[in-house]
């Protein structure tokens, strides 16, 4: 039975939901799969959410990580890579979020379905913009909490924060400590090391670097 305390939060988060402007509302969560497949649009609590394209480097950040998470996947076969728009559906208590990146490990394969997740995916990753930052830090923050996203990484290109955090045994996100050489690590992806200064530079690592980068990992 869930405690007084997470009934309490789960009612915050609907009334932090609630204060986005959204584009329709009175909308079903199946009606939602069906009319919005395939959109960057995320449903919370029946009404839509649409997204607009983000900035280049928004881009870039999600270019170069979703290919990087491709590569060491393909190298090391342990789980799945989705990307926005691709909806991660928990039920009709909570709402359908599409997160940038999402990882879905192997254990947790059958939760993929042809066009959403039905369940909360293993690593969960938001690349902050603008209009995106409190409801990155805030409500978003809380609800993959809530719904038990074991990893979610935070990238803020404004502030130059990378942040992973991972859920504890008491069910709260912690904030997970860097390596020893200040980078990145993943408790779920085994050899998974990443520098988050490499985020901040005009040109992120592509090609040749990028593979040498995903190899090294996965070895």
């Amino acid at each position: 039975m869930m405690d007084a305390q997470h009934i309490d939060e789960r009612d915050l988060m609907r009334e932090a939901a609630l204060r986005e402007t959204f584009a329709a509302t009175g909308v079903s969560l199946s009606d939602y799969l069906t009319a919005y497949s395939g959109r960057q649009a995320e449903w919370v609590f029946g009404n839509i959410l649409i997204f607009m394209p983000n900035n280049k480097k928004h881009q870039d950040i999600f270019t170069f990580l979703l290919t990087l998470f491709n590569l060491y996947l393909g190298l090391k076969p342990i789980g799945t890579v989705l990307a926005a728009a691709f909806s991660m559906v928990i039920g009709e208590d909570h709402p359908a979020r599409e997160p940038d990146v999402m990882v879905v490990l192997n254990a947790h394969r059958a939760r993929i379905q042809p066009t959403y997740l039905d369940g909360p995916a293993d690593i969960a990753v938001e690349i902050v913009s603008p209009e995106s930052s409190e409801r990155d830090r805030g409500v978003k923050f809380h609800e993959y909490e809530a719904v038990g996203v074991q990893e979610y990484w935070l990238i803020d290109p404004l502030r130059q924060e990378a942040t992973i955090y991972a859920l504890g045994a008491d069910g709260r996100y912690h904030r997970a400590a860097l390596d020893a050489d200040g980078r990145l690590i993943s408790a779920l992806l085994p050899g998974f090391a990443l520098d988050p200064g490499l985020f901040w530079n005009d040109e992120l690592p592509a090609g040749a670097a990028l593979i040498a980068l995903a190899q090294e990992m996965a070895r």
